[in-house]
């Protein structure tokens, strides 16, 4: 039904507080009913900036890449989507500035973001397998660009592309959205043993954010459910329920630099230890010039804050259920009883320049009050 808009909101206040001109997510004080079936926009009534208005379930929501205070005013606006997809063999998502990934689910054992570009087009994590480039690293051909994996998980290997693995069987996509201020899909999917047994049910949302063209913002969610019977994950290592393999360029090996939120720098301060987020920097593109990536990791996540499986050589993986692995004391197994759910929430920021850890506590705090 058309939503008529309401005169009344004139005012809305705001405080939204971020720096290094990165990017947070704005929760309005507004209910859906209040934004005009033909979009909207919030203009801030002194200084003119404009943000888009996007309704997302039961929230309304808008994105900022600067710090401000005072009252903004609703107005009616026909937003176009800034954020598009196109369904084929693969799914794509589109900003502004163009292609931002494709989420491939026919390649592999399991599916994976690839490319996943950064400002200016550049890609940011490592093309092989599914490409060959010169002077990019062949090790691990399981480490597909961006994904989703766990070995032992009752046994079954559903971490590498080795014989007798497990597979993550894609099955539909649900709930395609854009819009002015996110684009977002549900992935629907199965994890099995080399024979095909199920294990466990998917669901999986990837939500990309109109950003701007400095940054990019991604929120992860994953959900698993134990729908034919009880499901351990053991103490492993080999494991990220979110993973990333950066362009070798990259790599903490190379010119690259792993730090996170504890102060841990480098791979034998941030391998293995807790950190509500790490990131992973370093030169990519023809001109060699910085980007990282940051992985936050949401207080609501079953281990919070998250072990990390972060490598010199370029994978970069959160790991929430091991400890012995890491060299730290008693196994920790996991286990998920028949009939329950487990959910992970993570956010994935593309910043350009070297890691600003006080601005990344900002996108923190902004992800950790959502």
């Amino acid at each position: 039904n058309p939503r008529p808009y309401k005169k009344e909101i004139m005012n809305i206040e705001l405080n939204i507080k971020t720096s290094g001109g990165l990017p947070v997510v704005v929760e309005l004080p507004l209910q859906p009913s209040d934004v005009p079936a033909e979009g909207a926009v919030l203009v801030n009534s002194i200084s003119g900036q404009v943000l888009p208005v996007q309704v997302h379930g039961e929230k309304v929501l808008s994105i900022a890449t600067k710090s401000t205070k005072g009252k903004w005013e609703l107005q009616p606006a026909q937003n176009a989507p800034a954020v598009t997809l196109k369904v084929g063999r693969k799914l794509s998502l589109h900003l502004p500035e163009g292609l931002f990934s494709e989420y491939h689910v026919d390649e592999g054992a399991r599916p994976f973001l690839w490319p996943v570009l950064g400002p200016g087009n550049v890609p940011l994590t490592r093309a092989f397998p599914m490409q060959e480039v010169e002077g990019e690293s062949t090790d691990h051909p399981h480490h597909r660009s961006m994904w989703s994996a766990f070995d032992e998980v009752n046994e079954v290997n559903n971490w590498a592309e080795t014989p007798g693995h497990g597979f993550t069987k894609h099955l539909e996509f649900k709930d395609l959205t854009e819009g002015s201020v996110f684009g977002e899909f549900t992935g629907i999917g199965k994890w099995t043993s080399a024979e095909g047994e199920p294990v466990l049910d998917e669901t999986r949302t990837v939500r990309l954010y109109n950003a701007g063209a400095n940054s990019r913002l991604l929120d992860y969610e994953l959900s698993l459910s134990a729908n034919y019977g009880e499901v351990t994950f053991n103490d492993t290592k080999e494991a990220g329920l979110l993973s990333i393999r950066v362009a070798t360029s990259m790599d903490g090996k190379e010119d690259g630099l792993i730090t996170n939120s504890e102060g841990g720098i480098g791979e034998s301060e941030c391998w293995g230890n807790k950190a509500r987020w790490v990131d992973y920097s370093g030169p990519a593109g023809e001109d060699k010039s910085t980007f990282g990536f940051t992985v936050f990791d949401h207080p609501s996540n079953p281990g919070h804050p998250s072990r990390w499986h972060v490598r010199d050589y370029g994978l970069f993986s959160a790991n929430p259920f091991s400890t012995a692995a890491f060299n730290q004391g008693d196994a920790t197994p996991f286990v998920l009883a028949n009939g329950e759910t487990v959910k992970f929430r993570y956010r994935v920021l593309i910043h350009t320049g070297a890691a600003d850890k006080d601005a990344l506590g900002d996108v923190w705090k902004n992800f950790m009050s959502s």
